[in-house]
């Protein structure tokens, strides 16, 4: 084919008109085609290209609704975590308040003293053991008893058994203000136990109704229950003495004291500061002579005296 040569168009009309001819190229007309098929398929790939640009962007905007969602959904679990943090320190800060009232209260029941038995200063008054005296041995025992979404359920609990221990524990406080459980002097030194002993002064077995607490003169002594002062002044062998009736079947006997800052009648209330230790009467040396008389019957002091440390200990 010779694109060089023409095509001779004619173009008639009616008859009064003449005919007119056109003479085209053939390499123009096949240009024109050329560039006229270049250009639709241009249209053609940027329809297509459009479209699939368009469904990218669909997917796109998909995705990226997704992932917003997301980090929605992360910023308000972030947002509920803080609240639950601030919800779990102010509970472990309850918490924390609360071990210091239990601490508190512990420490108000009983002085914290590890007693320990040694030689010293005795006294008060000994019985020859008899087969035919019973004495109650008395004792004193009672027995208070992961991750994140675990510590936040494991919480409240610790704080309602908290609660409840502190109700508890004040309701024990108040049941034992009678019981005389207070350490009785501002001593930790024992001397000499409660039953059989060698009488110091007649060098025979006998029986010891208390226990003796030594310590320099004038230490202070305490009432180690709630009560009222039953007797106040000078006994015999005990020397100056205080006995106190804390009403409820408990007796408490204090001996060879200095000086008594009570009168009978007077009532006084556990920790209560009721005389100073001295070595008036039947003793060795200052001391206290101590007794716990429960329904009349003396019994062993000790239990009572160690009754808050051993029931922590334990």
């Amino acid at each position: 084919m010779n694109l060089f040569k023409r095509w001779r168009i004619v173009v008639m009309s009616d008859a009064k008109e003449g005919i007119r001819q056109f003479s085209l190229p053939k390499i123009i007309f096949f240009g024109f085609m050329a560039i006229f098929l270049t250009a639709l398929l241009s249209v053609w790939l940027t329809i297509h290209i459009i479209e699939s640009l368009s469904v990218e962007n669909e997917e796109l905007t998909a995705s990226l609704g997704e992932v917003n969602t997301q980090l929605t959904e992360q910023d308000e679990q972030l947002q509920q975590y803080e609240k639950d943090r601030v919800a779990i320190q102010n509970r472990l800060d309850e918490l924390h308040l609360l071990e210091e009232q239990l601490k508190d209260m512990i420490s108000s029941l009983n002085p914290d003293r590890l007693a320990a038995f040694e030689d010293g200063p005795k006294g008060g008054e000994d019985f020859i053991q008899r087969d035919d005296v019973v004495i109650e041995q008395a004792s004193l025992t009672k027995d208070f008893s992961g991750d994140y979404n675990m510590i936040r359920e494991e919480v409240p609990t610790l704080v309602e058994e908290y609660e409840v221990a502190i109700e508890e524990l004040s309701q024990v406080k108040e049941q034992l203000k009678q019981v005389p459980i207070y350490w009785p002097a501002d001593t930790e030194r024992i001397t000499s136990e409660f039953g059989n002993r060698v009488d110091p002064f007649r060098q025979v077995e006998a029986f010891h109704s208390g226990l003796d607490l030594a310590g320099p003169w004038g230490t202070e002594i305490y009432a180690t229950g709630d009560g009222v002062i039953e007797f106040s002044d000078r006994d015999d062998s005990y020397g100056l003495s205080i006995i106190i009736n804390h009403e409820n079947t408990y007796k408490t006997r204090y001996g060879h004291m200095a000086r008594l800052n009570v009168e009978e009648g007077e009532r006084v209330k556990q920790g209560d500061l009721i005389g100073l230790m001295g070595s008036t009467g039947r003793s060795t040396g200052v001391h206290l002579h101590y007794e716990i008389m429960h329904r009349g019957e003396v019994i062993d002091p000790y239990p009572y005296m160690t009754f808050i440390q051993r029931v922590l200990n334990e």
